[in-house]
C-alpha cells in the first residue's frame, strides 16, 4: 500500500517538486499552512489564490460551456472538490506536534538525496491540484480500518474483504466531477489507473488482533502489510492511543506469536501471521537516567500514571566535591549505575537504594560498561584506556599504545575486544582479557574522535577531525572504505542495526549523512536546524533518524527518503541530546534548558516533562526495568 502511494508521489512530484519534509507541499510557505490548523478561509485561499493553470483552464472552460448562474454553481462544487482535497492532512504516520506556546515552528532546511535531482538541488513547483490528489489519497490510506466483526476477532478461516473506504469513493466521484468538467485527462486517467491498484493493495492488508498477555481479551486491531514488521504494529497501537497514555505508565512493547518473540527483523507474513490472526502484547515497564551539569543523575521511574508523577532517586557526585557529571550508564542487568565527573571520578552505585558501592581507581573521563556487565571501560587523560572491575573498581588492567589523549573508546558486542581512538589520529583494537594490543588501525590525520563496531562485531568505523570516517575490517585490520564529503569534524559516527549503514553527524558543518557501508556512497544528508548538529542516531530497526540541533524542536527522518516524518516541540532551549527505548516507541531528550522530555516516536506528543535538575541535563537513557 505504502508503495504503491510512493508510486503516485513519485509520479506527480518527479523533477517537479521542492519537498522541506512535508508531504504533499511544495515550498516552505506551504508547508508553514501544513503545520497551522487550515480554516475554511485558508483553504479557499490556498485553493483560489494558488490555483494552477489546469485549475484555471478548467474554471474558464465553465464559464464557457455553462450561462452564468450554471457556471457559479459549477465553480462552486469544483473548489469545494478541491477544498476537500486540499483539506486532508497527508501521512500515514506522518504527525507534527505544535509548540505548545503557539508560537511559528522552527524553520528547517530540506535533506538532500546524495546523488539525485538537479545541480542545484531545485526540481521546480508543482500544481496544487496535484498536491490535492496526493494529500487525499494519502488520508485515505491512514485512516483507521472499521472495527473487526466478532467472527473475524476470533480469527475465523474465512477472510472478509475490508469495507470500501468512503474517502476512496468520495475520491472517485470527485475525479468523475473534474472530468466531466474538462480537468486534465492525462491527469484523471493517472488517477483512475493508480486507484485501482491501491484498492487491491487494501485488500491484501491484514487485520491483526492485540491481545492482553494477562486477560487474553482482545484490547485493539491494527492494520498492516504483509511486508511490515513488529514495528508497525507498534506504532498502530500508539496512534491509536492504545498504550503509552496519561492514565498509564510508558512501556517497552513485544509481541508474542507462537509462543515466538516476534522479532523486528521479522516481517509478518515471515513470521506467518495472516489476516485475522492474533498477536499477544506484552509490557515491560521502562525507566530513565538523565545526567546534569549540576552534578547530580536522577533515575526515574515511569511506570506511573502522568497525574502522579515519576518518582526518582537521585545520585549527587558533587557531594564529595567531584564537579558536574560529564556521564552516566546503567549496567545491562538494571542493578548498577555508573557515573563519570569532570574531575576524572568514576563512581559505581547501587541503582535500588543509591548507595555508592565503589569508586572507579585512575581517573576516567568516559564510561561504559561491557555488554555482560561485568566490566567497565573509560577513556582517561593520560592517553591509557583502563579496564575495571564493574564490582570493586579495581583496575584490572592499562591499554597503552596510543601517543595522545584517548577520546573515544568501545566494547565489541561480544565484550572480547576494544576499539579506541585517540588525539594522535590513531585507532586501535585491543584483546580486553589480555591487554594485548592486536593492531594499530592508521589513516586519520587528525583527532579521532568517535568509534563504533557493527552488530556482528566483523566491521569497525572510525570518525575524525579530518572530516572523514573510515571502516575496517576487525579479523583484517585494513581500511576497506573511506567517507569523504563532511565539509568539517565529524563528531560522532554508528552503524545502523543491520550494518549495511554508516550514520555520521558534524556539529561544524551542521549535516548528519547517511553512507552506505560498502561503497562508501552517500545516499542521504539531513542538514540540522541552525546549521548546528547536536546529536543523530538511528532507530532500533533502523528505519528512522533521529537528530537534535540547535533549536528547542527534535526531528525524526525516513532513513531512506529523507522526510521529516514527526517533530516534536516544546523545550525552551537548544535539545542537547535524545535516545530510544529498546523498542523504538519512546524517544527522550535532554536540554540546556534543565528538563528532560519523553516523546511518542509515533505521533510526536509530548507524553512526560521531567523537571528537577539545576542545569543543562546533558545525556539520557530509556532502559527497560
Amino acid at each position: 500500500m505504502a508503495q504503491a502511494v510512493g508510486m503516485l508521489i513519485g509520479m506527480f512530484t518527479s523533477s517537479e517538486v521542492t519537498t522541506d519534509g512535508n508531504a504533499g507541499y511544495s515550498t516552505s510557505e506551504d508547508a508553514t499552512h501544513a503545520r497551522s490548523s487550515a480554516s475554511g478561509s485558508d483553504c479557499e485561499e490556498r485553493t483560489t489564490g494558488s490555483a494552477s493553470d489546469k485549475d484555471r483552464a478548467t474554471l474558464e472552460a465553465l464559464d464557457e460551456k455553462y450561462d452564468a448562474k450554471e457556471a457559479q454553481a459549477k465553480r462552486e462544487e469544483f473548489l469545494k472538490d478541491s477544498r476537500a482535497l486540499v483539506a486532508a492532512r497527508p501521512g500515514r504516520s506522518v504527525f507534527e506536534s505544535a509548540p505548545e506556546d503557539g508560537s511559528a515552528p522552527a524553520k528547517q532546511s530540506p535533506p538532500v538525496s546524495c546523488g539525485t535531482g538537479s545541480e542545484d538541488g531545485s526540481h521546480g513547483t508543482t500544481a496544487s491540484s496535484q498536491r490535492s490528489t496526493i494529500s487525499m489519497l494519502l488520508g485515505i490510506f491512514s485512516s483507521q480500518p472499521a472495527e473487526p466483526a466478532a467472527d473475524e476477532i476470533q480469527g475465523g478461516p474465512e477472510r472478509r474483504p475490508p469495507p470500501p473506504s468512503p474517502q476512496l469513493e468520495e475520491l472517485r466521484q470527485a475525479v468523475e466531477r473534474a472530468e466531466a468538467a474538462g480537468a486534465s485527462s492525462e491527469l484523471v486517467e493517472h488517477v483512475r489507473a493508480k486507484l485501482e491498484e491501491l484498492e487491491q493493495e487494501l485488500e491484501r492488508d491484514v487485520q491483526v488482533n492485540m491481545l492482553n498477555a494477562v486477560s487474553g481479551e482482545v484490547v485493539g486491531q491494527v492494520r498492516a502489510r504483509p511486508c511490515d514488521t513488529a514495528s508497525r504494529l507498534r506504532e498502530g497501537l500508539m496512534c491509536q492511543a492504545m498504550i503509552n497514555t496519561e492514565d498509564e505508565g510508558l512501556s517497552s512493547i513485544n509481541f508474542l506469536f507462537g509462543n515466538q518473540l516476534l522479532q523486528d527483523t521479522v516481517t509478518l507474513a515471515e513470521a506467518g501471521i495472516k489476516h485475522g490472526d492474533s498477536v499477544t502484547l506484552v509490557r515491560t515497564p521502562l525507566r530513565c537516567v538523565t545526567a546534569s551539569f549540576d552534578g547530580t543523575v536522577r533515575l526515574w521511574d515511569l511506570h506511573t500514571k502522568e497525574s502522579e508523577g515519576c518518582p526518582c532517586r537521585c545520585f549527587r557526585q558533587d557531594a564529595a566535591g567531584h564537579g558536574p557529571v560529564l556521564s552516566a550508564a546503567m549496567e545491562p542487568g538494571g542493578k548498577t549505575l555508573l557515573t563519570v565527573a569532570s574531575g576524572g571520578e568514576g563512581q559505581l552505585w547501587c541503582a535500588e537504594t543509591g548507595k555508592a558501592l565503589a569508586e572507579l581507581e585512575g581517573p576516567a573521563v568516559t564510561g561504559l560498561f561491557s555488554p555482560r556487565g561485568c566490566r567497565v571501560m573509560g577513556a582517561s587523560s593520560d592517553d591509557a584506556v583502563r579496564i575495571w572491575c564493574a564490582k570493586t573498581g579495581h583496575c584490572l588492567r592499562s591499554l597503552e599504545g596510543h601517543a595522545g589523549e584517548v577520546r573515544a573508546a568501545r566494547f565489541s558486542p561480544d565484550g572480547k575486544l576494544a576499539l579506541t581512538g585517540a588525539g594522535d589520529g590513531s585507532a586501535a583494537l585491543w584483546d580486553i582479557a589480555s591487554g594485548e594490543l592486536l593492531t594499530m588501525l592508521e589513516g586519520h590525520s587528525d583527532v579521532v574522535k568517535s568509534v563504533d563496531f557493527s552488530a556482528d562485531g566483523t566491521l569497525a568505523a572510525t570518525a575524525s577531525a579530518d572530516g572523514t570516517a573510515r571502516v575496517w575490517a576487525v579479523q583484517l585490520g585494513k581500511c576497506i572504505q573511506v567517507f569523504q564529503g563532511h565539509l568539517k569534524a565529524i563528531s560522532s559516527v554508528s552503524f545502523s542495526p543491520d550494518g549495511s549503514r554508516l550514520l555520521t553527524a558534524s556539529a561544524f558543518d551542521g549535516t548528519a549523512r547517511i553512507w552506505d557501508a560498502v561503497t562508501g556512497v552517500c545516499t542521504l544528508m539531513i542538514p540540522g536546524d541552525g546549521n548546528v548538529v547536536n546529536d543523530a542516531i538511528f532507530s532500533p530497526d533502523g528505519q528512522k533518524v533521529l537528530l537534535a540541533s540547535a533549536s528547542e524542536c527534535l526531528r525524526l527522518y525516513d532513513a531512506e527518503t529523507g522526510e521529516c516524518v514527526v517533530t516534536m516541540f516544546g523545550h525552551e532551549d537548544w535539545v542537547r541530546c535524545a535516545s530510544f527505548s529498546p523498542d523504538g516507541m519512546i524517544i527522550g531528550s535532554a536540554c540546556y534548558d534543565g528538563s528532560a522530555r519523553l516523546w511518542s516516536a509515533a505521533t510526536g506528543k509530548c507524553l512526560r516533562t521531567l523537571e528537577g535538575h539545576d542545569g543543562a541535563v546533558i545525556s539520557i537513557s530509556v532502559l527497560e526495568c
